[in-house]
């Protein structure tokens, strides 16, 4: 099957897509800790334990849902995405405990792995019809800026809500969800090509797999595991500070606006080898989590966290553009979620490191030896990673 649409309605879809990444972000985000804890009397280990089980449903659904995008289409997975992450919200206000916490991610993270992969595709198919593909980076990134302006504004006042009613960010998150639902179905989709996609998912994966690949996807997995994690106990670590929950959206907030600035700048990350990025790109997120726990000065935990908001915005941008770039390949969506599923494995391994340095060393304390941990661990696998691209490729 092959279809071939209108370049105006293409050209709309990066606009679409702006606005579809504000309402991916969920909006009340920064109090779903505190809903939890407060309401629901939920404990730190059981925040845990939602994130590793929510983490294990990611890995058994990345590489079903990556074939179903591959086989039967972008539209598919995407429609089946944005309909879970919708109702998500929903159990924060009726189920406001740990089943329902549970119940939540699982929804959440189980409909972003439908999206996963497939909206990158989706994008970069896009680029291809409009002969824009060596853009991706450059798109994508402005795509986000946009975007975040938008979540600046959601992020800085559906939390201040929670002084009124404590179930109304929750409300309004879900309202805004639905909205992504209904944009995902304004979405043109460009050529797709059922006929060529492989007989079975594992065949896909084959395709793909390289010692080098392998070794790639480890090291970014982790790296990614440890961006995706560390805000976990973040807004935890502002209240044992001393700030005001409040002022969280806000803060949340300058994260955001480091983040738009920097998209429009990321695509220069194009013009940097794939090594030296990583190596770069590891030793920023070790840095900020180590500046995080230097102290208990509420303008420096700030700052650590929004440049690490800022560079977990853009960050996944860079890194799907060097990939698609250097691994060209048919099968896009199925590639992508290979590299998600090493990314939640590196969930369960960096939520359990962290979860345990706070468990035993308090929150400052904790994010500092998480820091430092990153550094060692992430400078042996970058050089692993390092020799073993030196390999002839098998």
């Amino acid at each position: 099957m092959e279809t071939i649409v209108n370049k105006d309605n293409l050209e709309r879809n990066i606009g679409l897509y702006s606005w579809f990444k504000v309402l991916t972000k969920r909006v009340f985000l920064p109090l779903i800790t505190i809903q939890l804890v407060n309401i629901g009397k939920v404990s730190v280990g059981d925040l845990a334990i939602i994130a590793s089980v929510s983490v294990i449903v990611q890995i058994v659904l990345q590489l079903p849902t990556g074939y179903i995008a591959d086989k039967w289409g972008n539209r598919i997975a995407i429609l089946i995405g944005s309909f879970l992450m919708m109702l998500s919200p929903l159990f924060y206000i009726f189920m406001p405990n740990f089943l329902g916490g549970l119940f939540a991610a699982v929804f959440n993270f189980g409909g972003y792995t439908f999206l996963s992969g497939a909206v990158e595709a989706f994008i970069h198919d896009t680029l291809i019809a409009l002969n824009k593909e060596g853009d991706y980076s450059k798109v994508m990134g402005k795509a986000q800026s946009y975007g975040l302006i938008g979540n600046i504004v959601l992020i800085s006042v559906v939390p201040a809500t929670y002084a009124i009613n404590h179930n109304l960010p929750f409300f309004l998150g879900f309202i805004a969800q639905l909205i992504m639902f209904a944009i995902a179905l304004k979405f043109t989709f460009p050529i797709e090509k059922f006929e060529k996609h492989t007989v079975n998912p594992i065949e896909a994966i084959k395709t793909i797999v390289t010692v080098q690949t392998v070794a790639l996807f480890i090291f970014a997995g982790l790296m990614a595991g440890v961006m995706d994690q560390a805000p976990q106990y973040r807004e935890l670590l502002f209240q044992d500070i001393g700030i005001k929950v409040e002022y969280f959206g806000f803060l949340l907030a300058i994260g955001s606006v480091f983040g738009a600035i920097m998209g429009w700048y990321i695509h220069l990350f194009d013009k940097i080898s794939q090594n030296k990025f990583y190596l770069i790109d590891m030793l920023f997120i070790s840095g900020c989590l180590c500046l995080i726990g230097l102290s208990r000065n509420q303008i420096v935990v700030v700052l650590g966290f929004a440049l690490f908001a800022a560079y977990s915005r853009v960050r996944l941008i860079i890194v799907q553009a060097k990939l698609l770039s250097n691994l060209q390949h048919v099968y896009k969506a199925t590639l992508l979620s290979a590299l998600s599923i090493f990314t939640s494995l590196g969930d369960i391994v960096a939520v359990t490191i962290l979860a345990s340095n706070i468990h035993i060393y308090q929150y400052t304390k904790g994010y500092l030896l998480f820091g430092l941990e990153v550094l060692f661990v992430g400078l042996v696998m970058w050089i692993i990673m390092w020799r073993i691209s030196k390999l002839p490729v098998r």
